[in-house]
């Protein structure tokens, strides 16, 4: 049995914005930090830091997760200030979703996932899980050093590809100990060195306040509503960290560790390892959850998913909205209304469609609108009423041209004293 962290809250006023050092250490290289790029990074910082609850949002995802990942580096062989990575590729995001369709914790492309073990089909998607997708990243990173010798540049590799960095970086010497970091330094280098001053002293101070994520080996055949009432924690919840599980049961093939948030009841657990599997002793099941209702998966032609606590589909093709709702066996009318739809729109390949009511908030804070989104899009990428979103966000209409790298609030409405922001837009994850 293994006991891991979540983060705690840390009071505003405790929190000073982190200076950026002329010295950095990162894996076993000692990072010269020239005057210039300092202040690079130091922007990158204040822009992180900026909103308080923005970044306490991303402090409190990332604590919860950190011990794992920790835990899983420690076993791979991997530095572990590459931790931080996962925060600037998806902020602990299981199912964040690029512009160019990398997925998951470490923002992997389909390709480069099943490179590394990964499963990604229509049952699962090892991606969106953080011990099957951090075991991946570990895998990515040493193929990388294996090429360079040098971990900062496996860094760049991670996301130029290894090709990509060999002709960007020229000829390199394997082994260094000392580099220096200037203005020609590659962009996503300094980004990440902005990420870890930012969030590094923050994490720590969160890390340890309450229990937190343990891991289960023993679900295959299993879906997750049994491992709930087994485990006698909320369904809802359990699903929310298992998002990797897109059909109704637990592959047998391999182990797929299970994600569990902690309970005192949850007591059959495995170490990061999937492997190494903790004895299973008996579970009281006093406290039952009703059993799961299941959406029976139909054709190709979609795939079932959960987000915000809903079930959905995604559309593996374009069809009518009465074509889907003939494939679902569902009403057309309530997946008209349910998806802030008109009768004569078209169901778009690749896009979430809710088979409930969408709920009048996400489960995270913030939103940083990307090139091409809109007030829709966003809304069904997180499970939120349309309207709701436009009002949170004072939007007047649902055409309304969205300025990439505005922060849309999704939990809360913003405050009138509290102008539009606007952050760098995220990584697209392109390796």
């Amino acid at each position: 049995m293994i006991f891991l962290a979540i983060a705690g809250v840390l009071p505003a006023q405790d929190f000073t914005v982190p200076r950026v050092p002329h010295k950095m250490q990162f894996a076993d290289i000692e990072l010269k930090i020239t005057e210039a790029a300092r202040k690079e990074i130091q922007s990158d910082v204040d822009a992180l830091t900026a909103s308080a609850k923005f970044f306490q949002a991303k402090v409190d995802r990332a604590a919860m997760y950190m011990p794992l990942v920790e835990q899983i580096f420690k076993e791979e062989g991997l530095p572990d200030d590459f931790k931080y990575l996962a925060i600037q590729e998806s902020g602990f995001i299981a199912d964040a979703v690029s512009s160019s369709n990398a997925v998951g914790f470490w923002q992997f492309k389909k390709e480069s996932a099943e490179e590394v073990g990964l499963r990604v089909d229509k049952k699962v998607d090892e991606r969106q899980n953080i011990v099957a997708a951090t075991r991946g990243a570990a895998k990515y990173l040493q193929k990388n050093n294996f090429y360079f010798n040098n971990w900062l540049y496996a860094l760049q590799a991670y996301q130029m590809g290894a090709g990509g960095a060999m002709e960007a970086l020229g000829e390199v010497k394997g082994g260094e100990k000392q580099l220096t970091i200037d203005k020609k330094t590659y962009w996503y280098v300094k980004k990440y060195l902005a990420h870890k001053v930012a969030f590094a002293g923050a994490i720590a101070r969160a890390i340890g306040k309450q229990p937190a994520l343990q891991v289960y080996a023993d679900g295959g055949g299993k879906t997750l509503a049994d491992i709930a009432r087994e485990l006698q924690v909320d369904k809802e919840e359990l699903a929310e960290f298992n998002t990797w599980l897109l059909a109704g049961r637990i592959p047998e093939d391999k182990t797929y560790p299970v994600i569990v948030p902690s309970s005192e009841a949850a007591v059959v657990l495995a170490a990061a390892d999937p492997g190494k599997v903790a004895h299973r002793p008996e579970v009281s099941n006093t406290t039952s959850l009703p059993p799961a209702r299941d959406i029976e998966l139909g054709e190709d032609a979609y795939r079932q998913i959960r987000l915000n606590g809903l079930p959905a589909v995604i559309a593996n093709e374009a069809m009518t909205i009465d074509e889907l709702a003939d494939l679902l066996d569902f009403d057309p009318n309530k997946l008209i209304a349910y998806n802030d739809l008109l009768p004569h729109y078209r169901i778009e390949v690749g896009q979430v469609y809710y088979l409930k009511p969408k709920r009048g908030k996400a489960r995270i804070f913030y939103h940083t609108v990307q090139e091409g989104e809109t007030v829709w899009m966003i809304a069904q990428n997180y499970g939120m009423k349309q309207r709701k979103l436009m009002k949170m966000n004072r939007i007047t209409h649902d055409n309304e041209r969205l300025t990439p790298g505005r922060v849309l609030w999704l939990k809360k409405t913003r405050p009138g004293d509290v102008p539009v922001e606007y952050w760098p837009e995220t990584n697209t994850g392109e390796k």
